[in-house]
């Protein structure tokens, strides 16, 4: 259950950070990239069915737990393998090694509640069918929506 983005939506107002770092006392698992003046990406945690940070993390302290990757930060040696072993860039190290949880124990996660342009969420039909949406308005105006 990653969270997925519609990135035809985000306006890079960087609302989906801020909570995150609220919610996670200061430590941000959400980064958004700016490519150039008018495009911005969230990228979060994909959540992968087999997780190539879970396999190189020798001491448990990431893990599978259903669908989700969870982190157990007393296990963590910092070592950064994780970081490296991750296809997506989107495990952070600063001593420990973080990530996206999805909230662990909320049923939503924060940065999803968050955003003002509601293009964050962990329905995956949901999501597909406004991108779509999105896609059809945007060929149909001619980049105009």
């Amino acid at each position: 259950m990653p969270v997925y983005v519609d990135i035809s939506r985000c306006i890079g107002c960087r609302s989906c950070e801020v909570a995150c770092k609220r919610v996670h006392g200061g430590k941000g698992h959400v980064n958004v990239h700016m490519a150039g003046d008018r495009a911005s990406v969230p990228i979060f945690c994909h959540h992968c069915e087999e997780a190539t940070c879970t396999m190189a993390c020798f001491s448990g302290a990431l893990y599978k737990d259903g669908e989700r990757t969870a982190f157990a930060v007393e296990k963590c040696t910092g070592c950064g393998l994780c970081r490296l072993a991750c296809p997506f860039g989107v495990v952070w190290t600063d001593k420990l090694a973080h990530k996206c949880d999805l909230c662990q124990g909320r049923e939503t996660p924060t940065c999803v509640v968050t955003c003002p342009a509601n293009a964050l969420s962990t329905d995956f039909e949901a999501a597909s069918k406004r991108a779509r949406t999105r896609a059809a308005l945007v060929a149909a105006y001619g980049g105009r929506v």
